[in-house]
């Protein structure tokens, strides 16, 4: 998938792109918030980039500042309707409005495909990304606690918010 604007695209990794995806990727701020996991040398930037089917780079002015992940759900199953985002933006392009302009661009694509739902988990506490998503429309659907293999040092929570897409072709039917 790549999607283009008149300032960003959104654009499957490149391998050229490890040492800006590693610029951001081992930023505390910026994967803590995220629940990544750190990437500390350019190999492993490299692998990450190698096994990123549904990860995408956000490239703005020609450079990788984020990544947006568009996954199944697995409840849904690949071929399912639903889909599930995660996504990171570098430090410095917080607050521009970036990453607002990120999903309002891929849900449009995700609803202009036949995507009927799709879903976005942040920690309660990653005030940030729950206004972006409250901002972009979604509606929060409910907490639950993480496993504590996925949360070292201390139990986590995810909130879980979601937004129903309706489909264009079948407004243009009705």
């Amino acid at each position: 998938m790549r999607l283009q604007t008149d300032t960003l695209v959104v654009r499957p990794f490149e391998a050229a792109d490890a040492q800006a995806l590693l610029a951001y990727a081992n930023d505390p701020q910026v994967i803590g918030p995220a629940g990544m996991r750190a990437l500390t040398t350019p190999e492993e930037a490299a692998a990450f980039i190698a096994r990123s089917h549904d990860e995408h780079a956000i490239v703005l002015a020609g450079r990788v500042v984020g990544q947006i992940g568009i996954y199944p759900r697995a409840a849904d199953g690949p071929d399912g309707r639903t889909r599930e985002l995660g996504y990171a933006l570098a430090r410095r392009y917080w607050g521009r409005g970036v990453m607002t302009a990120v999903l309002q661009l891929v849900l449009a694509e995700l609803r202009r495909t036949g995507i009927t739902e799709v879903w976005a988990g942040v920690f309660p506490d990653n005030q940030r990304s729950v206004a972006l998503l409250i901002r972009t429309g979604f509606t929060y659907r409910f907490t639950v606690p993480l496993a504590l293999a996925l949360t070292p040092g201390a139990p986590r929570r995810e909130a879980y918010y979601s937004q129903l897409l309706e489909n264009e072709n079948k407004k243009t039917e009705m």
